[in-house]
């Protein structure tokens, strides 16, 4: 079975439509349309046949894609009556309609003239529409000579099944690189400005404590009075050098961690804290060692020492204030530690009762061996041995004491068994 022969040219029907949609009425000549003896001219510039035939015109244009609002089904053939009908697209309606085809009547006012949106429905592909060639050549022709370069919009789908077509939607989108252009341009700016911000915001962070520092560090805060508290054997040279660097200085500059370390250097100086009172105030308290005993040296020179054996000064004179440790010693200097033997011994002296305190002339040393020994007012010895137990042994010299010394020149209470030797 042999199928139809596809026919070459289209329909007397589509082509009495194209020429009632491209003509213009003869009538617009002066021709008498009741004779209908003149034959209708077409308008060959209108921009719908060179979109419609796919005629590409000289100078590119651009065409927006074409809005449609949401249809539940598209079509691309309607009914087989209206196969190859051109119709034309009437402003759109608040219930979707057919439209019936019409005749298209341009106006020869080329500037004035709108365009024409044309929507071709088939329930099949359309069919090719071939025109003469001349006329198209002709056409081709004027429109390069007077440079029209307007555009129509052609949509082509089953008409049945859209509700309506919005026509201001489609736009040219000329110019869009311009406005790309310009949005990046203004997400820098704000990126600048953004920056510029943060940097204004850190500038401040740092310029108020500087300038607040600037403002404290100037002479209106100056040192002018500075208060020392608790020394009394402190080297009074290196106090009054400290003093004199400080005054006049700014309060808030004032170091007071190195003036500290300065201080502690010296041997009286237990401990020490320096403090600065704003505005004009700065504050030296001081913690001096306590004396407690004092041994001649080799070099005949008398040390004076503390609870940890720790000479403070090296004097010429007998110390008469201090406890003073017989024997032979070495000559330590200014600062240093004499060993633990003189540790122990002045912690001896601090823990003596005050019955026994108040009879004892001197403390006697054995540096080598750390023997301890009191000697008493009377020429009484009392032998105490090594620093060990020595809460036990002198409460054994109490008892001793409280019993009376007459006729004992040496008591020995190293041990357990208080022996006495008597006069």
């Amino acid at each position: 079975m042999t199928e139809p022969p596809i026919e070459d040219n289209p329909s007397d029907d589509v082509l009495e439509e194209l020429l009632g949609a491209f003509s213009v009425d003869s009538s617009a000549d002066g021709a008498d349309e009741s004779t209908g003896d003149q034959p209708e001219k077409y308008d060959f510039d209108d921009p719908s046949i060179d979109r419609l035939l796919g005629i590409a015109p000289d100078a590119p244009t651009v065409v927006a894609p074409v809005v449609i609002p949401k249809v539940e089904s598209v079509s691309s053939a309607p009914a087989p009556s209206d196969k190859g009908k051109l119709q034309k697209v009437e402003p759109p309606t608040p219930k979707a309609a057919k439209v019936k085809p019409e005749k298209v009547k341009k106006s020869k006012n080329k500037e004035a003239a709108e365009r024409a949106t044309i929507v071709i429905g088939a329930d099949e592909l359309p069919d090719a529409v071939y025109l003469d060639v001349e006329r198209e050549e002709k056409f081709l022709e004027r429109r390069t000579e007077e440079g029209n370069k307007d555009r129509s919009t052609i949509v082509i789908t089953d008409f049945d099944d859209v509700a309506a077509v919005d026509a201001s939607a489609v736009r040219s989108t000329l110019g869009g690189g311009d406005r790309i252009r310009a949005r990046r341009i203004s997400v820098r700016r704000a990126e600048g400005r953004r920056r510029l911000r943060w940097v204004a915001i850190g500038l401040a962070a740092v310029a108020i404590p500087v300038a607040t520092l600037a403002v404290l560090a100037s002479p209106l805060f100056d040192v002018s009075e500075v208060s020392v508290q608790g020394a009394t054997y402190t080297d009074a040279a290196l106090l009054a050098s400290i003093v004199d660097e400080i005054t006049g200085d700014p309060v808030l500059l004032v170091d007071t961690m190195e003036l500290e370390q300065r201080l502690r250097a010296d041997p009286w100086v237990e401990s020490v804290k320096v403090e600065t009172d704003f505005p004009h105030r700065v504050i030296i308290d001081i913690r001096e060692r306590k004396p407690v005993a004092a041994f001649q040296g080799g070099d005949g020179r008398f040390r004076i020492i503390d609870y940890e054996g720790r000479v403070l000064d090296v004097i010429d004179g007998i110390p008469i204030d201090y406890m003073l440790i017989t024997g032979d010693h070495p000559d330590t200097t200014r600062g240093q530690f004499a060993g633990a033997p003189y540790s122990a011994t002045a912690q001896l002296v601090l823990g003596l009762p005050s019955e026994i305190r108040s009879i004892t002339e001197s403390v006697s040393l054995n540096a080598a061996t750390g023997a301890l020994a009191l000697q008493f007012t009377g020429d009484t010895l009392v032998q105490l041995g090594d620093a060990s137990n020595m809460d036990e042994k002198l409460a054994r010299l109490l008892s001793v004491v409280r019993g009376g010394l007459d006729g004992i020149c040496q008591i020995d209470v190293s041990t357990r068994e208080v022996g006495s030797v008597p006069c």
